[in-house]
């Protein structure tokens, strides 16, 4: 297959076409003499994105979601690979419970896929199939908050193994909260910098931060030389978001100052990753008592076509997000994807900048049905590949349950 058009290389967008074999981008060339059918498109040429913190609460609530309506969310957004994490219920702390759940995903996923591992005293023998593990410093939705798990943390750090944490001290914590403003106060900003700050009485090696949500907590991460990851929602809603229990969400959408802080930290591209956090939860459930909603919310399928808008309007550099959407979360995960070069696979996302549209919920392909950016402006992918085989063209899912691969058997 070939695919020509203007295309992101380098940081520039020029005229390239793109050919693939067996999945792979065979070679990027500025003219070509071929009698093979060509696919040319008029708008922009982008790498897919890879999403490495979602939840697709599957195996335990797939009421809420499960591995083919996530991944098929994702798709439609422009993501091709996810990494899904280990606080399903029960929680992915076994050798057993990870190969079950490597089971599931390869006969319902889309798109490509990783799985994240709870670090645990069964770590060592985990490490047969995964090199991702998760760390929760308060407790989560199916886990409690981490025990002394050094030694198991430098098994992973040791064999250049992924370590996430999610950074939030509880015992800063004061309770429930009321509303968005009074959550916010409860689960204070300290919280996520002391839990931060407690990472160097960790083993050496490579720790990434989890949705850094306050300025102090990304300048304390950068200071000790973390990776450092923000969602959308963080950059994009602050706690006077009229959402209610739909806005809920750990660590806490914050105030102002924290909020345009980060935002511009985005702007001049000092963050690491731009993750989702997809944590849908359906709406009966979050239509409850704010104290008693679950936190989180669902995001994987908006978060690039938000992005791309915000390209369109001249806030964010294309660069900004090509960096922080694929290629910088697939260095991290070891794959050869996030750029447009030979020999990476052939993981796309045709945008048109002209196609700005509304974001509605009956639109988009959750489990859950709602989403906190409904009537936001996006611009949606119109075709999508992955590996070289369309999973969305013309805006229509055409992919098929059990095609995405185990990044590791890639």
């Amino acid at each position: 297959m070939i695919i020509s058009g203007p295309t992101y290389i380098d940081g520039e967008i020029v005229s390239r076409y793109i050919s693939i074999d067996e999945g792979k981008i065979s070679s990027v060339e500025r003219a070509l003499k071929t009698t093979e059918e060509i696919f040319y498109w008029d708008g922009v040429i982008l790498p897919s994105g890879t999403d490495i913190h979602v939840h697709f609460r599957d195996p335990g609530q797939t009421h809420k979601e499960d591995f083919y309506t996530g991944t098929r969310s994702a798709a439609c957004g422009g993501i091709t690979t996810v990494a899904d994490m280990p606080n399903n219920d029960p929680p992915i702390d076994s050798y057993g419970r990870l190969k079950e759940k490597f089971k599931i995903s390869s006969k319902k996923a889309c798109t490509d896929y990783a799985l994240y591992g709870l670090l645990s005293t069964n770590t060592e023998k985990m490490m047969e199939l995964t090199r991702l593990f998760k760390v929760y410093l308060a407790g989560s939705t199916g886990v409690e908050k981490v025990t002394d798990l050094k030694d198991e943390a430098n098994t992973v750090l040791d064999s250049d193994g992924f370590l996430a944490f999610h950074c939030e001290d509880e015992e800063l914590f004061k309770g429930k909260g009321e509303d968005l403003v009074g959550y916010n106060k409860e689960r204070p900003s300290l919280s996520e910098v002391k839990a931060i700050e407690s990472l160097a009485t960790w083993p050496e090696g490579k720790k990434h931060v989890c949705h850094v949500s306050t300025d102090a907590g990304f300048k304390a991460a950068k200071s000790l030389g973390y990776s450092v990851e923000v969602t959308p929602h963080h950059l994009y809603f602050t706690d006077e978001v009229i959402l209610g229990p739909f806005g809920k969400v750990n660590p806490p959408l914050r105030g102002d100052k924290d909020h345009f802080a980060l935002t511009e930290h985005f702007e001049r591209d000092e963050i690491d990753v731009l993750a989702s956090d997809h944590a849908p939860h359906t709406e009966s459930e979050k239509m409850v008592d704010f104290s008693e909603a679950p936190a989180g919310l669902p995001g994987v399928e908006t978060m690039y076509p938000l992005m791309m808008n915000s390209v369109a309007m001249g806030e964010t550099a294309l660069s900004t997000v090509v960096d922080m959407i694929s290629t910088k979360p697939s260095e991290i995960l070891g794959i050869k994807k996030g750029k447009i070069k030979e020999g990476f696979f052939a993981d796309l996302a045709l945008f048109d900048f002209r196609e700005v549209e509304n974001i509605m919920n009956e639109r988009l392909h959750s489990k859950c049905g709602w989403s906190p950016f409904e009537g936001f402006r996006a611009i949606f992918p119109r075709h999508v590949f992955c590996r070289g085989e369309f999973l969305v063209k013309n805006r229509e899912f055409i992919g098929s349950k059990g095609e995405g691969k185990n990044i590791s058997l890639l």
